[in-house]
């Protein structure tokens, strides 16, 4: 394989992951912000108005914009109706003249620009916004609501008088720079931590010398090295260097299959079960879930420390004590996991 393509299949993965990110920056993370009443409405209203009377209103947040124009209250000419080109604040707290961005639909064509009451353009995307979403309010309204015509976006519902929209219109230039930030980020967040586990083996198990591997487990490094006697160089942060662990997938799992055990746990107690282990049902009583959180992860780490020890010992002893609290500690999950599909299931039985 040429070193081009197989720098490109490297690549992929990151920008794939970009891609994605920037995704949910423009279109989950504001929809969420929304639903809990934090999304772009809910800031801090500036408006900006024209010569002739035209205004803007603008919401900017964090992760989307909101630009709602309005036509001049008086009769001007069509061109000069809406708040098109340089913009001045209206209350008169700065001299500073706004143009908003170009995906803001600012005037409807001159041929519409006396049938529309109000275009609604919002932004979304972050650091650079990608996507644009647009809602034209006709001139023309019912008694009870104006009419709305949604451009460019998926209408999900009304939400406390603001409508909840998923912007589809890209903004080229926002998505090319949201997609290599993220891809960049998403290189870095594994890159650096590569590159650092590099540096720590080459520092504390190779020789420089001969490039013998040493011992990455060993607890003291050796002053000489054992294949050709050079002397290693001093490591002036080895008082706070530490070995690598042993059986460190083994520990992931550990950890994964107990915090689901408390997860489980917790839900079969909020359903009225009860707990049979008897020593974690003495610990819930006296300092409730949090002290079993507390205790089931003291035990963890206790047993994590067992294996390393005992490991520096003899590895075998070590390996098969890891694994056996791995299989261990599924068992009440498991068993867990059954109580809860015979309840969802066959509520019956437990009557």
């Amino acid at each position: 394989m040429s070193m081009p393509r197989r720098a490109f299949l490297r690549l992929v993965p990151f920008v794939v992951a970009g891609i994605a990110a920037t995704l949910f920056m423009a279109w989950c993370l504001p929809t969420l912000l929304a639903l809990r009443g934090i999304g772009s409405s809910s800031q801090s209203l500036k408006i900006w108005e024209s010569k002739s009377g035209a205004r803007m209103e603008v919401r900017r947040g964090a992760w989307s914009d909101l630009y709602l124009a309005y036509p001049a209250l008086e009769t001007v000419s069509r061109v000069e109706l809406w708040p098109t080109g340089a913009l001045a604040t209206a209350d008169k707290s700065s001299r500073r003249l706004h143009r908003p961005p170009d995906a803001v639909i600012s005037a409807p064509p001159i041929a519409e620009s006396e049938a529309f009451a109000r275009i609604e353009t919002m932004l979304t995307g972050w650091p650079f916004r990608a996507f644009a979403s647009e809602a034209w309010y006709s001139m023309k309204c019912a008694e009870d609501a104006a009419p709305v015509e949604f451009r460019y976006t998926t209408h999900l519902a009304l939400l406390e008088g603001q409508e909840l929209l998923v912007p589809m219109h890209p903004i080229l230039g926002g998505i090319l720079g949201d997609v290599f930030f993220w891809s960049s980020v998403a290189w870095a967040s594994v890159a650096f931590p590569l590159a650092l586990r590099k540096r720590k083996r080459e520092k504390y198990g190779k020789c420089v010398g001969c490039g013998y591997a040493m011992d990455v487990h060993a607890v003291k490094r050796a002053m000489h090295c054992p294949a050709c006697s050079v002397l290693l160089p001093r490591d002036p942060l080895a008082f706070a260097r530490s070995p690598e662990m042993h059986f460190q997938n083994a520990y992931v799992w550990f950890i994964f299959i107990s915090s689901l055990d408390i997860m489980l746990t917790w839900k079969i107690l909020e359903m009225n079960g009860e707990e049979v282990n008897p020593v974690a049902a003495v610990i819930i009583d006296a300092w409730g879930m949090q002290g079993a959180v507390a205790f089931k992860f003291a035990l963890v780490m206790w047993v994590i420390v067992m294996c390393e020890l005992l490991a520096r010992l003899r590895a075998s002893a070590g390996k098969f004590l890891a694994y056996t609290a791995v299989s261990i500690s599924a068992l009440p999950v498991v068993w867990s996991l059954a109580l809860l599909l015979l309840h969802a299931f066959f509520p019956s039985v437990f009557e």
